[in-house]
């Protein structure tokens, strides 16, 4: 592969990747994009409780809180964060939306695609092909 080639490739890097699922328990799809590095770190840094006892500093992720940011986060479709949610479920935001709706395991799942669609769980000879 020649420069031009590489440099083309780190132009269009821009374009994540997107996926619809379906949520058999609900009947609906959701479509899901790919997020960045940086914004998974932020989703995972705001997600992180931090505690110091003695001195000793600890840092506990909140799985269940960050499945939700991710979620939040990659969802093209549909908009949790839509009025007639946010009225029916008496919620804040799209993330009190998500939590009130999702059972445990369907925000575990959506939140292991999120994290497959943004690269994490690619090998090495995955990335090389």
């Amino acid at each position: 592969m020649m420069d031009d080639d590489i440099l083309q490739k780190l132009l269009e890097a821009d374009k994540l990747p997107e996926k619809t699922v379906t949520l058999s328990r609900l009947g609906i799809p959701v479509t899901l994009r790919g997020l960045t590095g940086k914004q998974v770190y932020k989703l995972r840094e705001r997600c992180t409780e931090r505690s110091d006892r003695r001195g000793h500093q600890s840092e506990r992720l909140d799985e269940e809180q960050f499945n939700v940011a991710l979620i939040a986060a990659a969802t093209v479709s549909p908009n949790w964060g839509d009025s007639r949610l946010l009225a029916k479920y008496e919620a804040s935001g799209g993330e009190e939306v998500i939590k009130r709706i999702l059972l445990a395991g369907e925000l575990s799942a959506l939140g292991d695609e999120v994290l497959d669609l943004s690269g994490f769980n690619t090998t090495l000879d995955e990335v090389k092909n």
